[in-house]
């Protein structure tokens, strides 16, 4: 293996020489690296400038390098107490538990959580500003989202977990939104109102307008339908002559519950926590965690590609399927074949274990 890890470490040392890595605040973070054993290995590192960072990973090279989520007056201090915390930015990482490749199905999925959590839930509900919004392919399997507002910064851990929970739908009941006053009154959501119940009543109106009948056979008629649409307007649900309507509104809530976004928790609520550092490269893969303009029409093995088409020989440890790599098409291999393939394609290959240098 050692020749492996020459090569892996002579080529992420050429990147870095030809990238410039941009870290907010810096001087005021804390960073952490790994190698080829762990993807933290030691902590507590800190850079006056974003030059000395990258002079850092040209001559060092680490496999892999994170900084804090936070701001430190003394980010090299130990213990952790004496870092004096200054706040810090709200971190939300997706991720789908792939094999060797990511599917296309994952990909879509992954990315799709990405721009729901973006643009519904932070945007539209929480009111963040799109320039606070950084996208990044995490490297591996997903994105990290990083959120930098002076309204989240000196969140603690439980007001964090209150947003990653309320983006999960966690303990989410669409009947709680629903409150009879009295025998003749029933009161419920409007389609303008804030977050899930301004989001309860999209899905019922969708549901409208594609088959009203899931509903109530009785919505086929126009008058009728025109009552339940009446109800989201002003919230008066007593519009509707249907007696059962809360109930009958469960398939529009499963829908609703299709649109939240699976987070890793412990991620978002650890102030301490350390996040891989935007452009650099992830010891994994090889491939650059890369900060996005646009997530729609990302694809990770063809735009995170971090070296070239220059050919190595690699033999593979296990049988590999045929797999789109680099805008080509690359053969299955058997296990010990041997063949020359892309240097960007054999260092994924030899980082994830499956192959050598021939």
């Amino acid at each position: 293996m050692e020749k492996e890890k020459v090569m892996v470490l002579s080529s992420f040392s050429d990147y870095y020489k030809g990238t410039d890595i941009e870290v907010p605040a810096v001087e005021q973070r804390e960073f952490g690296v790994g190698g080829f054993k762990k993807k933290i290995e030691s902590r507590h590192l800190s850079f006056k400038t974003d030059e000395a960072l990258k002079n850092y990973l040209v001559q060092e090279t680490p496999l892999y390098i994170s900084h804090s989520i936070a701001y430190y007056k003394f980010p090299e201090s130990t213990p952790m107490e004496r870092k004096e915390w200054m706040g810090g930015d709200l971190i939300f990482d997706l991720d789908v538990h792939a094999g060797i490749f990511l599917t296309p199905e994952e990909i879509e999925q992954v990315t799709g959580d990405a721009i729901t959590l973006a643009e519904d839930f932070l945007e539209k509900d929480f009111g963040v500003k799109k320039d606070e919004i950084t996208m990044v392919f995490s490297g591996g399997r997903g994105f990290h989202i990083h959120v930098k507002t002076p309204r989240f910064r000196y969140l603690e851990g439980d007001g964090r977990r209150e947003i990653a929970d309320y983006v999960a739908g966690a303990g989410l009941d669409y009947r709680k939104f629903f409150e009879k006053i009295d025998r003749y009154r029933l009161e419920g959501p409007k389609k303008t109102d804030w977050g899930y119940r301004g989001r309860f009543c999209r899905m019922v109106g969708k549901r409208l307008d594609e088959k009203p009948s899931s509903i109530h056979r009785g919505l086929k008629k126009p008058g009728e339908k025109e009552k339940l649409l009446g109800c989201m307007e002003d919230g008066n649900w007593s519009k509707t002559p249907i007696k059962d309507i809360v109930e009958r509104l469960e398939g529009p809530a499963k829908e609703m519950r299709l649109e939240t976004v699976e987070v890793d928790t412990g991620v978002t609520i650890d102030t301490k926590r350390l996040i891989r550092v935007p452009d650099t490269l992830h010891g994994s893969t090889g491939l650059i965690a890369k900060k996005l303009k646009k997530v729609d029409d990302f694809e990770p093995y063809r735009d995170a590609l971090a070296f070239g088409s220059e050919p190595i020989k690699i033999k593979a440890k296990q049988d590999l399927p045929e797999q789109e790599f680099a805008d080509s098409t690359m053969e299955n291999m058997k296990k010990e074949e041997e063949k020359e393939v892309p240097k960007s394609y054999g260092i994924y290959l030899i980082l994830k274990d499956a192959a050598t240098l021939s």
